[in-house]
């Protein structure tokens, strides 16, 4: 498909600089003989101040014979924070791990003149 006519667009970096975003990313892995689940979810909001905010999450269990079970969390944005972590269980042959992650694009700040 071809658009030919072109006109009503503008070019955005005549008119105003866009900059900054907020992004996440989770990834999980389970293996388990018995059983094995991942759960991941993301979201990313724009914020009233001109900012936004992204979070992630995840869990992952595996059990059975020889169970792993990861979770990766990754951020982009002004600020990142990133927890994760992950347990063994030798009574239960299980493995969990979990993984949190928020990024926030701070607004920017326009000089005045």
């Amino acid at each position: 498909m071809q658009i030919l006519d072109l006109s009503y667009c503008e070019n955005i970096s005549e008119r105003e600089l866009v900059l900054g975003s907020a992004g996440v990313s989770v990834e999980g892995q389970a293996v388990g003989t018995i059983e094995a689940y991942v759960f991941t979810d993301t979201f990313a909001r724009r914020l009233r101040s001109g900012g936004a905010i992204a979070i992630g999450r995840g869990v992952a269990f595996a059990s059975g014979g020889n169970p792993t079970a990861s979770i990766e969390v990754a951020g982009e944005g002004d600020l990142v924070i990133e927890v994760n972590g992950s347990r063994f269980l030798m009574s239960k042959k299980a493995a969990i791990a979990y993984g949190i992650v928020v990024a926030i694009d701070l607004p920017d700040k326009k000089s005045k003149n």
